[in-house]
């Protein structure tokens, strides 16, 4: 599960002088359950906060909705300046293509 493997990078993440933000279609219920799924099938404890976006506002003001599903988001990751600024993005259109922690790190690092 990508929760799990992102709980892996957090340190690094924030080492790189980021903090990692979760986004879900999910509503709270789903989206706390989500967390102890991982805790209770990888044994990771989720750290950073993921947040449930059931009415979609966050995915559809980052132009992030499924094309073939649009209740789901495509798998997105953004680099976020503290001006709020997108410094670098990822979106794909196919649900099971996730970036993994290192690669964010390393796109970090690269700014």
């Amino acid at each position: 599960m990508q929760l799990g493997e992102l709980q892996q990078d957090y340190a690094a993440i924030q080492a790189a002088g980021a903090e990692l933000l979760a986004i879900s279609t999910d509503n709270a219920a789903q989206a706390k359950k989500a967390i102890e799924d991982v805790k209770r099938r990888a044994g990771v404890e989720i750290e950073f906060p993921l947040l449930g976006d059931p009415e979609l506002k966050a995915i559809n003001a980052y132009n992030a909705r499924d094309p073939l599903n649009p209740r789901i988001a495509r798998p997105m990751t953004y680099i976020i300046d503290e001006s709020g600024v997108i410094r670098w993005k990822f979106l794909d259109v196919r649900v099971g293509n996730r970036l993994k922690g290192e690669r964010i790190v390393a796109e970090l690092k690269s700014l």
